[in-house]
């Protein structure tokens, strides 16, 4: 996740270097470029959005920063709980706040894609350049294509969009029932439980796994779970 993010910052740099015109603001102002980090910060997710952030920022720094043109620029960074597992209307307000009072250049973040899809809007109406992080959904890159003169500040760098995450769920399903048959000595069909995150980017693989794993694994589907995100715990009956 670190190196991930160590890789995100350089892009920003490729970003500050040639579209500084996207920031809406002429580039970045004094000799400090404003980052900011948007995530679930109470969770996993949006620590490693922070710590992954905090290393890059801490190692472009040490080395000098980066020159652009003439001058050069260190990293500031500025943290962001989007709380946006939990509410939406928090996601974008923390969204907001971050580039309208915290004036940051840049936002680079995201995970929950029902929260995305208003942090984007917020990002675009200001035209900040957000790089995702977390979201998956297609909906959001198809955004950008659909109205690229709105969406062109939006950026999603990792993960991998969802349908091709199904593919690889596919092929990782695929390889475990090869190893599990090969170890048991099981010829029968394997029964399979498609249990998925209740949550939009969701959608695309519980689909796909639901209506093709049967046909492409030779597996019996036996049922179907959705449990919600915010659930600590569920039965599977």
């Amino acid at each position: 996740m670190k190196k991930v993010f160590f890789l995100l910052f350089s892009c920003l740099l490729l970003v500050a270097m040639f579209v500084p015109a996207c920031t809406g603001g002429g580039g970045p102002k004094g000799d400090v470029i404003k980052i900011g980090v948007i995530g679930p910060m109470q969770y996993l997710q949006g620590k490693n959005h922070w710590w992954g952030a905090q290393q890059g920022a801490d190692e472009i720094n040490a080395a000098g920063g980066i020159k652009i043109g003439d001058k050069t620029y260190t990293y500031e960074l500025i943290q962001a709980d989007s709380n946006e597992i939990n509410s939406v209307t928090d996601a974008t307000a923390a969204m907001e706040k971050l580039i309208t009072v915290d004036k940051a250049d840049f936002v680079i973040g995201g995970f929950r894609t029902e929260a995305v899809l208003p942090m984007q809007d917020v990002a675009m109406d200001n035209k900040k350049i957000f790089l995702d992080c977390g979201a998956a959904d297609m909906i959001l890159c198809s955004k950008v294509k659909q109205d690229y003169d709105r969406y062109k500040y939006f950026f999603r760098v990792t993960p991998f969009v969802s349908a091709v995450l199904a593919d690889n769920v596919m092929m990782i399903a695929a390889t475990a029932q090869a190893v599990i048959k090969e170890d048991t000595g099981v010829t029968r069909p394997l029964k399979v439980a498609v249990c998925t995150e209740g949550a939009k980017w969701a959608d695309a693989i519980t689909g796909i796994l639901r209506n093709y794993a049967a046909k492409k694994l030779g597996v019996e589907i036996v049922g179907t779970w959705r449990p919600s995100p915010t659930v600590p715990s569920f039965p599977l009956k």
